[in-house]
């Protein structure tokens, strides 16, 4: 549950919930976009910043002795405003400190992911444990992807459920349809990145939940794994890609 800082993120809500459903939620820690961000954030340090990260997932959040598992979604814009560089670098030296697996979110362009992934490589990021969000809208050319999967990265399709076009700043964006996210994943499946796929729906608004005519949180399990099947996809790439790549990311070393 990557809700953090600047988008309302509740621990007491989150272990409760965890409480209630047996669920394991991972919750997250860092800064979102800089339209996010407090008036605070212009003077503080990249130094401040990962302390505040690695107190979240070392000691709790607050006061609230609820420990964040993993840094992100750490937010970028485009083009990307000076506190998110900040931030970035921090996030970078936070996964240094405690082992944590690190999650971003790219701003809307096709260069977003790249210059993301080199900021953090230069500041020293693990980018084997790193995540670049939206591929099913950020990163459109079949070379893109590729590029960015030699880095080492995992790359999540996380907008299933969603097709069409985006409209964001003035511009349009399309989205594939599931269908084509899948033969997406699998052209990656077959050049040798099984093992830095990921999925999931990225739901962040009541429209996407069934009681107001979503998909809901069933939509992967319900309705994508049965299509992945029929596409070809083996038994053990869909574990892989449902169960080993989050473990392994989740997995603190």
């Amino acid at each position: 549950e990557l809700s953090n800082i600047g988008l309302g993120r509740d621990p007491a809500a989150l272990a409760r919930i965890s409480r209630a459903t047996g669920l394991n939620v991972i919750m997250g820690s860092g800064y979102y976009l800089a339209v996010s961000h407090g008036p605070e954030m212009d003077a503080k340090t990249e130094e401040e910043i990962t302390d505040e990260i690695v107190r979240d997932i070392m000691v709790g959040v607050g006061n609230s002795g609820i420990r964040s598992g993993i840094i992100g979604e750490i937010g970028c814009s485009w083009p990307l405003a000076d506190n998110e560089r900040k931030c970035l670098r921090a996030a970078a030296r936070a996964q240094q400190l405690t082992g944590a697996a690190l999650n971003v979110h790219p701003g809307q362009s096709e260069e977003a992911a790249m210059e993301i992934v080199k900021i953090l490589d230069d500041a020293g990021a693990d980018l084997t444990r790193t995540v670049i969000d939206h591929i099913d809208r950020a990163v459109r050319n079949p070379e893109n992807r590729i590029k960015l999967a030699k880095t080492g990265c995992y790359l999540e399709y996380d907008l299933f459920g969603r097709e069409g076009y985006y409209p964001i700043h003035h511009r349009i964006i399309d989205l594939p349809n599931d269908a084509q996210r899948i033969n997406e994943i699998t052209e990656l499946i077959n050049k040798g990145y099984l093992n830095q796929m990921l999925i999931s729906q990225d739901i962040w608004n009541k429209a996407q939940r069934c009681a107001y005519g979503g998909w809901g949180y069933a939509h992967i399990l319900r309705d994508t794994l049965p299509v992945m099947r029929v596409k070809g996809m083996t038994e053990e790439q869909i574990h892989t890609i449902m169960v080993e790549n989050p473990r392994r990311l989740l997995t603190f070393i």
